[in-house]
């Protein structure tokens, strides 16, 4: 049976910058993107393409990339040698059989005139012979037995194919200081005839091993941990210290999720930083279903089967549908959605923003009443309109939190702090007061009477 595709939308990698748009901003695939080769990061987007959904395979990737972040395993990656490779593994035609006597012939026709498509041959079969001995190397140090999972599985590999019969003349190629005729024919036979399709699944091994390095790398260098994940069949998560990863010297805060509080309600003023918690809330769980470190202190986790986010919905214009209808839209893509996937992380930014008043109340409330009820995913909502929190404060299974803003002389400062209750504040009328625009409007009403 295949494992469940993790549910991810467009609007969601939109939401959370998962992956750069046109205007080339930072994502957080380019906050990842540090492998040394191509195929590295070739490698980075299909893995950001496609989250995992099994606690295991979570697992093994969270321990292989922690133990290359704390060990020395000799292994170091070669852009410019890993893509002359591919480059001549493609050079055709391919050597479908191995001569000694044309082998001779070839090399002393390039030492007296000189041939392109032989230096590189020269060329691919030196740097792959550096590559393997590097696999080697690491498969002759490394204790097998002390190797995470997945560590363990590309180390049978490497040996597997190493100890092949076909390859077993490499060995004695990586003491010689120079290659004969005959060696490189039979190289190059090899590699790109005999041996082509395996030596393609060690390349592919070194772009895994180059990911998982720099993944490493990155969590020590940005503070980041790695998640735990529960297996016990609770459904649960709890971030601790937790911050938007794009933010230097970001503030933290502190979220749990249960069963029991499976819904939390946020409330805050405009500009309390309430859309920049749920996007880090968002950007660690989706790190954690690719088995990344995430940018929290402490994360424990269960799987998800899904992500869902509505923060920076927009107009659909060529449609002629209204902000609201969008929303509403949304809401329902959301709700036909979880009638098979109910295991998700739902998120909801300033729920019906685009109604009136009492139709964004009406409308939050009866929605809101509707998704508490599903126990199995969690959902986070946050509004401007408190009253609609109030009302809902008889329902056991919602978390109510807020951001605070605080005044000093009549000035809002913000502490950008989750905490505990609902807030009243609202600072609508003071942004308009203080830019001064009644005062603008009047002073042109008072112009013209002149």
């Amino acid at each position: 049976m295949s494992e469940r595709k993790f549910e991810l939308d467009k609007q969601t990698l939109a939401d959370l910058s998962i992956f750069s748009n046109f205007a080339g901003d930072i994502s957080v695939l380019s906050l990842f993107d540090q492998a040394k080769t191509i195929g590295g990061g070739d490698k980075l987007t299909e893995i950001f393409k496609h989250p995992l959904t099994n606690s295991e395979q979570i697992e093994q990737r969270i321990e292989c990339i922690k133990y290359l972040a704390n060990s020395d395993t000799g292994l170091s990656f070669n852009r410019e040698q890993c893509d002359y490779i591919e480059f001549y593994l493609t050079q055709q035609p391919k050597p479908v059989s191995f001569s000694k006597i044309r082998a001779i012939e070839k090399k002393a026709l390039y030492f007296f005139n000189g041939d392109n498509d032989y230096y590189v041959i020269i060329r691919g079969i030196e740097n792959t012979l550096h590559l393997l001995k590097m696999l080697d190397d690491f498969i002759s140090t490394a204790d097998f037995n002390e190797l995470p999972k997945l560590l363990r599985d590309f180390h049978s590999v490497i040996r597997t194919s190493m100890e092949d019969q076909d390859f077993q003349f490499v060995h004695g190629l990586f003491i010689k200081k120079q290659l004969s005729a005959v060696d490189i024919a039979k190289a190059d036979h090899l590699f790109r005839y005999l041996g082509y399709e395996r030596l393609k699944v060690l390349l592919d091994i070194v772009y895994q091993l180059d990911v998982f390095t720099s993944v490493g790398k990155l969590a020590k260098s940005n503070d980041f941990s790695f998640p735990v994940i529960n297996k016990t069949g609770e459904q649960v998560l709890r971030l601790q210290g937790v911050f938007h990863p794009f933010i230097k010297d970001a503030v933290t805060n502190d979220v749990a999720f249960n069963h029991d509080k499976n819904v939390c309600f946020v409330t805050g003023a405009n500009m309390a930083g309430k859309s920049t918690l749920l996007k880090a809330i968002a950007i660690s769980v989706f790190l954690s279903q690719l088995g990344f470190p995430v940018p929290a202190a402490y994360m424990e986790t269960s799987v998800f089967e899904g992500l869902i986010t509505t923060i920076n919905l927009t107009d659909n214009i060529l449609s002629g549908n209204s902000h609201f209808y969008s929303e509403v839209s949304r809401v329902k893509h959301v709700a036909t959605k979880m009638s098979s996937t109910q295991n998700m992380l739902v998120i909801f930014d300033e729920l019906f923003r685009g109604t009136n008043v009492k139709d964004a109340y009406d409308a939050s409330l009866a929605i809101i009443s509707a998704f508490s009820k599903l126990r199995k995913s969690f959902f986070i909502i946050s509004t401007h309109i408190v009253e609609v929190a109030h009302e809902l404060a008889a329902i056991e299974n919602i978390n109510f939190k807020y951001l605070e803003t605080i005044f000093d002389n009549d000035t809002p400062t913000y502490n950008f702090q989750l905490k505990d209750g609902i807030t009243e504040e609202r600072l609508g009328m003071w942004i308009v007061k203080n830019e001064g625009i009644v005062e603008i409007i009047e002073g042109i009403v008072k112009q013209t009477d002149l």
